[in-house]
């Protein structure tokens, strides 16, 4: 038997994890001094007034070694092996404490994936892995054809307001190219796992148009990542569901880990080629 394991930054809902068979490890925020663990995104409440609030001093925390310990020792005592999938190293220590976990363990066989991706890219990995499973693919060829999907999946996301981002200890990873940048909409991709900056933008037309440039004629899947619902994101959803008529497009929430990070605004495309 084959378990999934994954940080709760992939934004799944209670229904969603118990469809895929995903066990979610949270990662924490802490707002004013209180921390919330992000659970299931559908169990979140309304997180975006709370990290919104004026003044507000907020920070995040990634999931314990202990919490990582906790997740894995039960389910290798019932027998399981287990496919654990992180937010990339890149971003946060979630991966680096997944090992520790994984070393304390007694017995049980773990293999701990950097996915290098973050939400949306993650929930293609978890969905990938657990097809694979479905299909009575071994442990070694789950784990193998997870780490082959990673390079077929690409992340482009653009902010209004760089201040959070620079500011950020966790997505300690922006390039100083990025930092440079001001009074502009820069158009920001993953890249090995670190943010870096891939275009400009002059408005959000320009802005829309540059992340739709990258998007290959091959895509299989396309996901729009928000967390305030807008027009705009009605309007780039409308336009991926008739440029790519092929592909599986859908729309997801991000969680308030990354909120806080990248503020609320935040708009991006993940997608993974066929």
């Amino acid at each position: 038997m084959i378990a999934i394991v994954t940080d709760s930054t992939i934004g799944l809902t209670k229904k969603e994890a118990a469809a895929y068979g995903v066990r979610i490890v949270p990662q924490n925020y802490i707002v004013n001094g209180k921390t919330y663990k992000e659970t299931y995104f559908d169990s979140l409440g309304d997180f975006t007034s709370l990290i919104n609030e004026p003044d507000a001093v907020t920070e995040t925390r990634q999931p314990s070694v202990e919490d990582f310990y906790n997740a894995f020792n039960h389910l290798t005592n019932k027998g399981y092996e287990i496919i654990c999938i992180t937010i990339s190293s890149r971003l946060s220590s979630a991966y680096y404490n997944a090992v520790l976990a994984k070393k304390q363990l007694a017995s049980g066989r773990v293999e701990i994936i950097d996915s290098s991706l973050a939400a949306g890219g993650m929930y293609l990995l978890v969905r990938r892995a657990r097809y694979l499973v479905y299909n009575g693919l071994s442990f070694e060829e789950v784990v193998g054809g997870v780490y082959k999907y990673i390079s077929s999946i690409e992340t482009r996301f653009s902010v209004d307001d760089l201040t959070l981002l620079r500011n950020s200890h966790r997505l300690s990873s922006v390039r100083k190219s990025v930092r440079n940048i001001l009074n502009r909409k820069p158009l920001l991709r993953l890249s090995g796992g670190a943010i870096v900056a891939e275009d400009i933008a002059i408005g959000s037309s320009d802005n829309i148009k540059k992340m739709f440039g990258s998007i290959p004629y091959n895509a299989a899947n396309i996901i729009i990542q928000y967390i305030t619902h807008s027009q705009r994101v009605d309007t780039i959803l409308r336009l991926a569901r008739r440029l790519f008529p092929d592909a599986l497009v859908e729309r997801r929430q991000l969680g308030p880990v990354l909120g806080i990070h990248l503020g609320c605004t935040v708009i991006g495309i993940v997608w993974s080629i066929r």
